[in-house]
């Protein structure tokens, strides 16, 4: 999976901000027949674990190359709810 230098300028442009991190990530899943394989995606976490707002924008971004975006949370006992982004193939 990749990603051109272009798309994280637009992704700063639309967050307004530098303050983002993107980690290149798998994960180990196993098919019906119980098959393991091993899917790669991008993971981009805004500040300190940010929400986004206007997401459907930060979705097109990526949507137009492609790409769809899982939102994921958690709520942690100390800082509250933490969120992120996986960036994967359709």
């Amino acid at each position: 999976m990749r990603l051109k230098f272009e798309t994280l300028l637009e992704v700063q442009d639309y967050y307004g901000s530098s303050d983002f991190q993107v980690e290149a990530r798998y994960e180990q899943l196993v098919n019906e027949r119980g098959d393991s394989y091993y899917e790669e995606y991008i993971m981009f976490r805004f500040g300190y674990w940010n929400e986004l707002y206007y997401e459907d924008k930060f979705y097109a971004i990526f949507e137009k190359l492609g790409y769809k975006v899982e939102k994921c949370e958690i709520e942690d006992d100390d800082t509250g709810w933490n969120y992120w982004y996986n960036i994967k193939n359709k």
